[in-house]
């Protein structure tokens, strides 16, 4: 680990590691709780919605949805190599919106562009399979008090 806790130098089989473990077990989509350490403090999020500031995807993220009611599963392997890292994933998100609840269901890939020289990711960029208002319209509500 380098000066600041980057792991600069990260190699391929290293970094599909962390992002394999920070979906499969960690559940980062749902959640924002990812490896920092692989990240570019300057990073950049962007989904189909809008782009983000490393601190403002965390935040917003944990924000938006709730951890314990949603789920992120990865489709097939996570594919890593000295440009990018890339995944497909289905999950089901449950919004932090009270007394409705509502939850979607979304299907996409992400890729992750690393830096040449530090090997850390500084750009994260989420396509969904399907349109923003196609995603919407699947929502499902479990109305509690």
């Amino acid at each position: 680990m380098n000066k600041g806790g980057k792991r600069k130098g990260i190699s391929n089989e290293d970094i599909r590691e962390v992002v394999r473990r920070d979906v499969v077990e960690g559940q980062f989509l749902t959640n924002g709780k990812l490896s920092r350490a692989i990240y570019d403090e300057g990073a950049v999020f962007q989904d189909e919605i809008d782009t983000y500031t490393l601190d403002k995807w965390i935040t917003g993220t944990s924000r938006l949805f709730n951890g314990r009611n949603s789920r992120v599963e990865l489709v097939g392997e996570v594919e890593a190599n000295e440009d990018y890292v890339e995944f497909r994933f289905d999950e089901v998100l449950e919004f932090n919106i009270p007394i409705l609840h509502p939850s979607t269901p979304l299907t996409g890939r992400v890729r992750l562009e690393r830096d040449k020289e530090t090997g850390l990711i500084v750009k994260y960029r989420e396509y969904w399979d399907e349109d923003v208002g196609e995603v919407l319209k699947k929502a499902k509500f479990r109305f509690s008090l």
